[in-house]
Order: C-alpha cells, then structure tokens, then sequence
C-alpha cells in the first residue's frame, strides 16, 4: 500500500526558510537596568553638588560681606560713609545673587551713590576675601565758585552753572574762586565756561602746591572771559602768574622754577609773570 504525501504537512514542518528572533534573557534586562540606574543616580548627585556649590558660593554666609575697612582723609562722616556702602549692596544682581556676597558685590555702584547724594569723595574699593571690603575715600574737587556781576555762583566740572551762591557761604570755601573779568552773564542750567579752561584751573588749583615753588601761595583766579585760554593765578602776595591750555601746565611752573632757582625774579617786585609764550619768562 502506497504513502500519501501532503504539502501542507510538509511546509509545516520546514523551518530552515524562517528566522527566529532570540529573546532577551532576564539577566540582560537587569544590565541594562542597572546602567539606567547608575545614570540617574550620577546625574543627580552632580546635580546635587552643583547645588550645594551655588548655595555655599551664593548665598551661605561663608562668602558674604560683612566688614568694611575705611581709609584715606575726607570730610564725610563715617557713619554715613558706612551707611552708604552697605545700600549700595542691598537688593540682587540679576534679580538672583544677593547683592552683599563677596563675588558679586557691585564696586562701581558704590561710587555712584556716593555721587547720587552730592558727596564730593573719590572712593576706591578693594575686596578682602572672603568677607571684607577695605574702602579708601579721598575728598575730590568737583565745583568752582564763579564771581560776575558781583553774582556768585556755582560752576561744576563740565562748566555748567548750578545755583547761585549767597556771599556768606562763600567764607572758608575750598573750591576754586574765579572771577570774571569781563562780567558774562550766567544763566542757571546752562553752560558758561570753556571745558579746558576749566580744567586748567582744577589742575592748577590742584596741583600749585606740589611744585614746592619758594613763598608762592595761591589765592583765587581771574579770566578776561569764559572762553579765555589762558588764566591769571592770583598769589597772596598780590603779583598774578599767567599760564594756559595750549602748552602743559607742567612745563610752564617749571619754566618759573628755573628762573626763580637762577635769582631772575625778584617776587616782592613784580605785578606778574607770563608763562604763556612757549620758552620764554615775562614779568613785569
């Protein structure tokens, strides 16, 4: 008796023409697991200490101000001086860092609240790790007195007129006193003076005393005009000293010097002396 063959018992049972996907073990599952696992954990410890640091660095008192060290000579009390450093650092930086921490403590803001309350102080601040900061203040000159008119009034650094003064407050003034010979009228707010011409006053007035020139004590300044080049430097012993813009400063004192230390002016005899012309000394 003879076999029947069935193809469809013979396609079920080959299997060389499929491929069979081999499953994952349970200990690959775990592996892989693990290294997830391990990654949190890593990320999240980092980003622990990332906060930890920001906190301690930021925010913890570790690293905050809280001395200040001041120096130096000016009229502004101390306390006040102190009162105005510690609100300059008050509030945040950003909206985020406390603002009295070491390394976001906002030097050049202190100075411009020095300036905001009309205080005339130069003030340089270092930092003194990790909690002070050592503050150096220096009296700055910052207004000229400015005599037309028989008026008296205030001139600031940029030539600009701010109020006129009452005579009576201009006793014991430390500012430099102009007069103007030629009476220009000021008016409030605006600008009178040339720019040079104001800072050749301001360094002369400044600096007169450091040349150590024998009995010459400046007193007060006189001008032709707001728009003069030049200035006459009145001494207390009445005689004037001319000297301008157009040539250093410097160079023009020392050319008095000189002439002093070689005995070619006799200052009890003159009524000025002329430092304008380039290499040359005139008196009179």
């Amino acid at each position: 008796m003879s076999k029947k063959f069935f193809w469809s018992s013979y396609d079920q049972g080959r299997t060389f023409g499929k491929i069979r996907h081999r499953s994952k073990r349970i200990h690959e599952y775990d592996f892989e697991s693990a290294v997830r696992l391990r990654k949190k954990v890593f990320l999240i410890t980092l980003l622990l200490i990332l906060v930890y640091l920001l906190y301690l660095f930021f925010y913890s008192e570790h690293f905050r101000i809280t001395y200040l060290n001041f120096s130096g000579q000016t009229e502004i009390p101390t306390e006040e001086a102190e009162r105005l450093v510690w609100e300059s650092m008050k509030g945040s930086v950003f909206g985020i860092f406390p603002g009295d921490n070491y390394f976001w403590a906002r030097i050049g803001r202190i100075q411009r609240q020095f300036d905001e309350q009309g205080l005339l102080a130069e003030v340089a601040v270092e930092k003194d790790f990790p909690h002070t900061l050592k503050v150096s203040l220096k009296d700055k000159l910052g207004q000229l007195v400015w005599i037309a008119n028989e008026q008296f009034y205030v001139i600031n650094l940029k030539g600009v007129v701010e109020k006129q003064l009452p005579v009576k407050e201009l006793v014991n003034s430390k500012y430099p006193v102009i007069y103007d010979l030629s009476n220009t009228a000021a008016g409030l707010n605006e600008p009178l003076v040339n720019q040079q011409l104001v800072n050749l006053i301001l360094e002369a007035y400044t600096t007169f005393s450091t040349y150590q020139l024998p009995v010459i004590e400046l007193d007060y300044f006189k001008v032709d005009s707001p728009e003069a080049n030049y200035v006459k430097m009145v001494a207390k012993q009445g005689f004037e000293i001319h000297v301008n813009y157009l040539s250093s400063f410097e160079k023009q004192i020392n050319k008095l010097r000189k002439s002093l230390a070689a005995g070619k002016i006799d200052l009890n005899k003159i009524n000025y002396v002329n430092l304008r012309i380039e290499n040359q000394v005139i008196y009179k």
